[in-house]
């Protein structure tokens, strides 16, 4: 449902801003972290999942849809009660689905435009110490649904061709895994994350 959802955004946001939108396309790279922190009755557990990828975009003026691929790995600390614990988590991938509103302000040699908008995450594997885990627990583990804003800047470099780099930080609503970790300790739970992306865009 939430990949329907998704898709008819794209498809309406892009048939309505086509008509006058000027379009243009590119590439960049992609660091991303995220955390997940539970706190319950004597102790707090995180999780810090951090890498890098790559991404495409399509740029309607006011709208901005991407795809992209990230690679990271998982650590996680435990304290409480008078201990403290950290281990290696998975090594994981995820394909990333992002469709954002933005308002460019002209500023003369350069454009900055604060954007905010929703990004899926699809797990695509999670490996631990080589043994890999099944699509299901895969998808248990890694997909979620995102909000974020932020704010991005292109700098021309000429008329068809500028440098983007941007700045995201969102808040998610937890994996199946998440939400049963939070059920299995009655925990409160917040899962947030921040990406830094710099890209080379075209103007078609």
């Amino acid at each position: 449902m939430a990949k329907k959802i998704f898709l008819a955004l794209l498809l309406v946001t892009l048939a309505a801003g086509g008509a006058f939108a000027q379009i243009s396309a590119g590439v960049g790279g992609n660091f991303a972290v995220s955390f997940e922190s539970y706190k319950f009755s004597g102790g707090e557990l995180t999780s810090t999942t951090s890498g890098g990828g790559f991404y495409a975009f399509l740029d309607a003026t006011y709208v901005e849809a991407d795809i992209g691929l990230l690679f990271g790995s998982e650590k996680l600390k435990y304290s409480g009660g008078g201990i403290s614990l950290e281990n290696n988590g998975p090594d994981v991938s995820i394909l990333t689905l992002g469709l954002y509103g933005k308002y460019p302000i002209d500023l003369g040699g350069f454009t900055l435009f604060p954007m905010i908008g929703i990004q899926m995450d699809i797990g695509l594997s999670a490996k631990y110490n080589g043994s890999e885990a099944s699509p299901s627990a895969t998808a248990d583990y890694l997909n979620r649904f995102w909000v974020k804003l932020g704010a991005g800047i292109d700098f021309n470099l000429s008329e068809q061709m500028y440098l983007r780099p941007s700045f995201l930080y969102g808040i998610n609503f937890g994996a199946k895994a998440s939400d049963n970790t939070k059920d299995t300790y009655d925990a409160s739970a917040f899962y947030h994350g921040l990406d830094i992306r710099v890209a080379l865009g075209f103007r078609l």
